[in-house]
């Protein structure tokens, strides 16, 4: 009779802890999913610094988990269960906000940070995912390293736009053309005469409701700022 109650005893203690475990996990994945979508629609400044932040919450979590937390578990047992959607959906939000928000200029000084903040994100990553006991996966590491990618994209962009403290140059421009471009989602572009640096008649993608309350001939404004990174990038607006 002790030697049962004994072992119940025992399955008590070790179901505590993968209890705690997973509600941590779905904690985690359900507020970076609410997160990321509030982070499209909310200030852009604090918004990004959310996103930003966010995935190293997550590196935390696994590092003092001590190996019950992975970024990836699918191919583990159910008592490492995995975090990756709470990683995953800000860094996919926060790459999909710099390219749909800001439009670069020149490209030329986007590289650099670009590369060095993917090591670094890579790196965390991967001492995140050290386990003595089993091996990292090839198809963890082309995850870790498409994450570690789009966070390098989402989050240069953010850092050089929307903590961008220099003044607008702001310069007029003709549309001399308009194009929606429907696929899985719809783009709008304009084309318009050369303004400040721009040099050359070019077609830029614009917002979409800047794109019905607009025509060709119409003037609009281009806002160019220099950058927090000296990439300098620019918005059209209604005149």
């Amino acid at each position: 009779m002790s030697q049962g109650t004994d072992i119940d005893s025992i399955k008590t203690v070790n179901e505590k802890p993968v209890r705690n475990t997973k509600f941590i996990t779905a904690a985690y994945n359900i507020v970076g999913i609410i997160a990321g979508v509030i982070a499209l629609f909310y200030n852009k400044t604090n918004g990004a610094v959310i996103l930003l932040m966010y995935p190293f919450l997550g590196i935390a979590i696994i590092l003092l988990s001590r190996g019950a937390i992975k970024l990836n578990s699918s191919d583990r047992p159910r008592i490492l269960t995995s975090i990756y959607l709470g990683v995953l959906f800000p860094i996919m939000f926060m790459a999909l906000m710099s390219y749909e928000n800001y439009t670069l200029l020149q490209t030329g000084h986007f590289w650099l940070p670009f590369a060095l903040i993917s090591i670094v994100m890579m790196a965390a990553f991967y001492k995140a995912s050290i386990n003595p006991l089993i091996a990292i996966s090839k198809v963890d590491l082309v995850f870790m390293l498409l994450m570690a990618l789009a966070y390098g994209y989402g989050s240069t962009g953010q850092i050089n736009c929307a903590f961008d403290p220099s003044r607008p140059q702001i310069y007029n421009a003709a549309v001399l053309g308009l194009r929606e471009h429907r696929g899985r989602s719809t783009t709008d572009y304009a084309t318009l005469t050369p303004w400040g640096p721009r040099q050359q008649v070019k077609e830029e993608e614009i917002d979409g409701w800047l794109y019905e309350h607009i025509k060709v001939g119409d003037t609009v404004q281009v806002n160019l700022r220099q950058g927090l990174l000296h990439i300098p990038w620019f918005v059209v607006t209604k005149n």
